[in-house]
Order: C-alpha cells, then sequence, then structure tokens
C-alpha cells in the first residue's frame, strides 16, 4: 500500500461492519456468551431506538467481579485468593470460578462504559489511531452525532491494515 493510500483512509475503510450488540436489558451472561461464542473482547450497547449507549468490555466485566468479591468476606478469604506470580499480583479464584453464578444476572446497564470513545466515517485512520492511543484503548466505535452505530475499529484492524489483510 503507498503512503498516499494510507494517508487518505477513513474509518469507514478499515472499520468492521458486523457488528455484535447487546441491550442494556441484558445480562452479564449473555454478555460473556456473546463475547465467548464471537471471540470479541467488547460489545456495544445499543438502546431500543438503535442507538449507541455505551460499550461493555470483558475487563469492564471483569473489574465489576473483582470489586464485589473483594466487597464480601469470601471474596477477601484466603481460600478465595491465590497469588499469581505471572501477573505478580493477588487474584480473585471467585472470577474464574463463581462469577457467573454470583452476578450472571446482573445488567449490562450497570456495568457498561457509557462514556463513549468514538469517530465519524470521514475520520482519518490517523486521527482514529491517535485517538486510541491518547485514550489507551483497544477499540472504539464509528457513530455519528445522533449516537447511531456504523462500525467498530479495533486494535487489529490496523493490524491487518498494515499487514495488508483486507479481510
Amino acid at each position: 500500500m503507498c503512503e498516499k493510500t494510507f494517508v487518505t483512509l477513513t474509518a469507514d475503510d478499515i472499520m468492521q461492519r458486523d457488528i455484535i450488540t447487546i441491550s442494556p436489558s441484558n445480562t452479564l451472561r449473555d454478555a460473556m456468551s456473546l463475547l465467548t461464542e464471537n471471540h470479541v473482547t467488547g460489545l456495544p450497547v445499543v438502546d431500543q431506538h438503535s442507538r449507541c449507549i455505551g460499550l461493555i468490555s470483558a475487563t469492564d466485566i471483569l473489574n465489576f467481579e473483582q470489586e464485589h468479591c473483594e466487597e464480601s468476606e469470601e471474596g477477601n478469604s484466603e481460600e478465595a485468593r491465590y497469588y499469581d506470580p505471572e501477573k505478580e499480583r493477588w487474584e480473585s479464584i471467585r472470577l474464574s470460578s463463581f462469577a457467573l453464578e454470583e452476578f450472571g444476572d446482573v445488567r449490562v446497564e450497570e456495568v457498561m462504559a457509557s462514556s463513549l470513545l468514538w469517530v465519524e466515517r470521514e475520520t482519518l485512520v490517523r486521527e482514529v489511531a491517535a485517538k486510541m492511543c491518547e485514550a489507551g484503548v483497544h477499540r472504539i466505535l464509528v457513530l455519528d452525532e445522533g449516537g447511531q452505530l456504523y462500525g467498530i475499529i479495533s486494535a487489529v484492524d490496523f493490524v491487518r491494515l498494515v499487514a495488508g489483510d483486507t479481510r
């Protein structure tokens, strides 16, 4: 790909259009199923008017579970915690073993990030990358001013772009 082409590419050129979304009234169990089945790490949350009102990621769910496990005695007990030397930190066993049992019925709207990072379809790819880097995120939504969801761009989309993969 020539440099001039890269310079003129927009969000619309590289965004994923077939997006898996979730409703704010769905549960964390639903969200985890969609994330796992579709091999994605984040889901746009769309309301009944098809407007994007949030984003829920696997990290959001894990953080929610960790916060709530720490609030309970069981979550802080020695039996429920272990030291992970690879991560160099204490982990809660409940995150992997009991999270869905304990938190599966929590609604997505209680956990989702409602502060959206987004770009418009016409935004240049370089600006998209800069915005993602500045915010330290792995994905960005492609919306219009009214919140209509057109696509999503992930870090993987940038890897594909550089590799010349036109999937």
